[in-house]
């Protein structure tokens, strides 16, 4: 990620770093292109965390024991460095997504284009993560979050440094004091939120001092580092510990991992590990110095710049996630296009020579950018702008547009009320404000838990069981109450098994046993998005459930899940004809799950009745688009899988309702939806 190779005199380069940078940036490109295969390839920007830590704080440390350290004279190499390619690269991405992404995804380019330029792409995504933000792979600029926190470490290092230097006998311990408190803290976090234990730098600034405090050792502890490079066992066991630890992080973290945390640990000691033990190192020196790598290394900031966007672009304009074909052609041209940077923008861009300062056209040039960045976000995206279809296409992709802080589409659709969001712990109020918070509300309404007749049903579980309220409304008899204890992101689960990092999901579940054991509904359903059975035991709920007095339970499966968004697929695949069923676009990993559910829990075999949302929409001919004539109200699902109205109340109709009556029916004496 860091540009280039040494820009400081007094830096000697080392070969062997830029091999470890490839290492990088094949790890990270390969995991964007492979998710599946290289499951654990994003370490690679932990790697490239530890090397401009050691790369930067080399040419500060340098620079003050020389006495010609200058705050002036760093900034504007960093902006010299930094700026050329990644402004070429923003200008791309968005005169491309002028011309293919709908108003909905243009708008929100434009604020990623702002949050990039201003080196503040992380706290901007930090603040949109959440339960309902647009999917990941949409966002063509994600990946600029890692140059944010690396940038905000090049703002305050320096200042800091600058600060110590005084003091130089306290800088070590000062600096691995406040890699003690960024790591303590970090893995701390973890357990509160998740995404600002991943994106906010005060949690990721120990990964980089890691490599400060190797820096300060080689400089200023000459004998030491001397001892360990003049040893060929000691820097051959460093590296070659190294490079073990970094293969094991590739194999044994993954998405699904509680990372950064501890497991961070193995790439950025493998790293540091490999930057010790020198460049006469045997790995480091006939491995990591390899003429391949090096070239690698060398164009691994265009590279990584380049690669995300190409890879978001096909998705997005296919539809389609990438098959290995795909795959292999999106590293292909962000290979073309990494090198043509590399040699006709970065280089020449070194070597000119102008009467005006580089780094100051560079910053009026960013400054532009990112005023049309927010330009276009405030303009919603400029659905009518010249050049792009802007027929009812836009209008439908704008009728789907649910961004924070507005969420137009859940409040014109008044999803909050139909889905009953007041039964929620998730505090949504400040969710909205961009101020997520993973403590609980201090109470829901009481009408989500007290009864007004004496025959229940009770809702429990995430925003996906949540979606059922409504068409259950409208179907059951009005004799019949409707309980709901739901939070967004939290599966049905008992409270001491549910993670820490949402507490409000604590809260939600403990709360769900208490109404149980108080009103004794007599059917019980459980509805989520995901982890049946894997982030829940269903036969032990079921049979807690019981015991409180419940009469019968009944686990719904997960309804269809779309990439890219079920509205995105029909404006770019299916607009001139829209069928009624699709069989594409259709995440997997939901419908193996409920065709292994299905047979686990055939007949009741867990002491509940299983429910197949996907038997309810899908059939050997695919599953359903949308209900009824009219493909934008009746659209089954407005994002990945969360149900529309429409599709809410047909799901009760036709498969809900129908199961729940058979409990009710001797109660009810004869009355039916």
């Amino acid at each position: 990620m860091n540009a280039g190779t040494y820009p400081h005199r007094h830096l000697k380069y080392r070969p062997d770093i830029d091999g470890l940078r490839a290492l990088a940036i094949l790890s990270v490109v390969l995991y964007h292109a492979f998710p599946t295969t290289m499951r654990g390839g994003f370490i690679g920007v932990d790697i490239f965390f530890v090397i401009s830590g050691y790369l930067i704080s080399s040419i500060i440390f340098k620079g003050l024991r020389a006495g010609d350290f200058s705050f002036t004279d760093f900034y504007q190499r960093r902006v010299n460095r930094i700026f050329p390619a990644l402004m070429l690269v923003l200008v791309t991405c968005y005169v491309v997504g002028w011309f293919t992404l709908i108003s909905t995804e243009f708008k929100m380019l434009g604020k990623h284009l702002a949050g990039s330029v201003g080196f503040v792409q992380n706290l901007v995504l930090c603040e949109e993560d959440g339960y309902f933000d647009t999917a990941s792979d949409l966002k063509p600029l994600l990946h600029l979050w890692s140059l944010g926190v690396e940038e905000q470490f090049y703002i305050l290092f320096p200042l800091a440094a600058w600060a110590l230097w005084r003091w130089r006998i306290a800088a070590l311990p000062i600096i691995v004091g406040t890699v003690l408190v960024s790591f303590c803290a970090g893995v701390h976090i973890l357990t509160v939120s998740r995404s600002a234990a991943f994106y906010m730098p005060q949690y990721r600034f120990w990964e980089i001092l890691v490599g400060s405090i190797a820096a300060y050792h080689g400089i200023f502890h000459g004998i030491s580092s001397s001892r360990i490079h003049n040893s060929a066992a000691a820097r051959n066991v460093l590296s070659l510990s190294g490079g073990v630890l970094l293969i094991a992080s590739v194999v044994v973290i993954d998405k699904d991992s509680v990372f950064p945390g501890f497991l961070a640990l193995l790439p950025v000691s493998g790293s540091v590990l490999m930057i010790v033990a020198g460049p006469q190192a045997w790995l480091n020196k006939h491995v990591m110095a390899n003429r391949m790598l090096v070239s690698t290394g060398l164009i691994s900031y265009p590279l990584y710049l380049w690669h995300w966007v190409v890879i978001t672009y096909m998705r997005i304009v296919g539809a389609n996630e990438l098959d290995f074909i795909g795959a292999m052609l999106a590293i292909f041209i962000s290979l073309i296009l990494a090198v043509l940077t590399y040699k006709f923008v970065e280089l020449p861009f070194r070597k000119a020579r102008i009467r005006v300062p580089k780094a100051a056209l560079l910053l009026a040039f960013g400054v532009t950018v990112g005023a049309a960045g927010v330009w276009t976000f405030v303009q919603n995206g400029l659905p009518f702008r010249p050049g792009t279809d802007v027929d009812e296409r836009a209008e439908y992709a704008q009728y789907f547009e649910n961004s924070l802080p507005d969420w137009a589409y859940a409040t014109k659709q008044g999803l909050l009320e139909a889905y009953r969001i007041e039964c929620d712990f998730f505090d949504v109020e400040s969710y909205r404000a961009g101020k997520i918070t993973m403590e609980p509300r201090k109470a829901i309404n009481t009408d989500c838990y007290i009864p007004k007749t004496g025959i229940k049903v009770m809702i429990w579980g995430d925003s996906h069981a949540q979606q059922y309220n409504f068409g259950l409304r409208k179907v059951l008899p009005t004799s019949i109450s409707i309980l709901q204890v739901a939070s967004s992101g939290c599966v049905a689960n008992f409270p001491s098994s549910t993670p820490g990092s949402r507490k409000y999901c604590n809260r939600s579940n403990a709360f769900a046993f208490q109404v149980m054991e108080k009103e004794k509904p007599t059917v019980l359903v459980i509805g989520q998005s995901e982890g049946h059975d894997t982030a829940n035991n269903l036969t032990a709920l079921t049979a807690r459930a019981k015991l409180l007095g419940v009469k019968a339970v009944i686990v719904v499966g997960p309804v269809p899940h779309y990439a890219p968004f079920l509205y995105q697929v029909v404006v770019r695949k299916y607009w001139n004809h829209t069928p009624k069923r699709t069989k594409e676009n259709l995440m997997v990993a939901a419908s193996r799950r409920d065709t292994a559910l299905q047979h686990k829990y055939v007949r009741g075999a867990g002491g509940f009745d299983y429910l197949s949302a996907m038997d309810a929409f899908c059939n050997k001919e695919g599953c359903m688009i949308y209900v009824g004539d009219d493909r934008k109200a009746g659209l089954v699902t407005y994002d990945y899988g969360h149900l529309t109205p429409p599709a809410s109340l047909y799901f009760a109709q036709t498969a809900l309702a129908p199961l729940i009556m058979r409990h009710l029916d001797p109660l009810l004496a004869g009355h039916h939806p």
